[in-house]
């Protein structure tokens, strides 16, 4: 509204402090990149929003420089490394598939 952005969220809807920390980190994301839409919009359009959200969340969050000196510190495995930046399994391997897949990065 007027070119300002809030983020609302129920913490009773998350089963952990780490579920809610990504919610946040997402729905931030899309107030960042402006990558806003309306409920009606395109799937094509929602699903570019919702990747653009993703990517700023990760890019923020667990940069890639701080996830490899975690692995190179000793913590190798997914749920390692969830454990020790505070997130969910699946968020620590949506990263990683980001910076290896789409970044060309390696770890």
């Amino acid at each position: 509204m007027n070119n300002s952005y809030a983020v609302f969220i129920d913490p009773h809807c998350f089963s952990s402090i780490a579920e809610m920390k990504e919610a946040i980190a997402h729905e931030v994301g899309h107030c960042a990149t402006g990558c806003t839409h309306k409920v009606s919009s395109t799937l094509d359009l929602v699903s570019k929003h919702e990747y653009k959200a993703n990517r700023w969340a990760i890019e923020r969050y667990l940069p890639f420089d701080d996830i490899r000196s975690a692995i190179k510190a000793g913590y190798t495995e997914p749920w390692e490394l969830a454990d020790y930046f505070g997130v969910s399994e699946p968020f620590i391997k949506r990263a990683i598939y980001y910076y290896t897949e789409f970044q060309g990065k390696q770890f």
